[in-house]
């Protein structure tokens, strides 16, 4: 027989010796093993009843007064979701820009404007030489300031290379 702890969120099998046992052991039934065993690995909450949480929906929620709650703020979950954006070939990039209205000759005229030299230089090698495009990357960045874009903007040309 498996027997729960609630203290511990362990299983412990009655037919083995363990050199200590928590006092909070109840008699579970097999069902109720795999359905313990589903929620944990599904990192639930389980209730003094034996009952559990809906599943965690991210890796950034806690529970807080019966829910899972999201703490971050709107800024931090718009950073995280730009961070998973994935990387744009130089082609689709490109191509993206070109069809948003921003040509490749038109980018590097406003990149030069760029006052600060080191800034200029990092944003023009990583325009001109870059095979892949980062989303988070500093020289999308900049770029995105010259032209005037905003992060939404950036976003909307990003998920329509991603197309391409």
């Amino acid at each position: 027989m498996v027997k729960f702890s609630l203290e511990k969120k362990a299983f412990y099998d009655s037919e083995l010796h363990y050199p200590e046992l928590p006092s909070d052991l109840v008699d579970i039934t097999a069902e109720q093993h795999t359905g313990l065993l589903n929620a944990l690995n599904s990192s639930c909450i389980i209730f003094d009843d034996l009952t559990f949480s809906e599943p965690k929906p991210s890796q950034f929620h806690e529970w807080f007064d019966g829910d899972w709650i999201d703490p971050r703020s709107e800024e931090e979950k718009l950073a995280y979701k730009r961070s998973q954006y994935p990387k744009l070939t130089r082609y689709q990039f490109m191509r993206g820009m070109l069809e948003n209205g921003y040509k490749s000759s038109d980018i590097e005229a406003q990149i030069m404007l760029i006052e600060d030299e080191m800034t200029q230089e990092l944003t023009m090698l990583g325009f001109k030489e870059a095979t892949n495009f980062v989303r988070t990357d500093h020289s999308i960045t900049a770029m995105q300031a010259v032209l005037g874009l905003s992060d939404e903007q950036v976003d909307e040309i990003w998920e329509y290379a991603l197309q391409l």
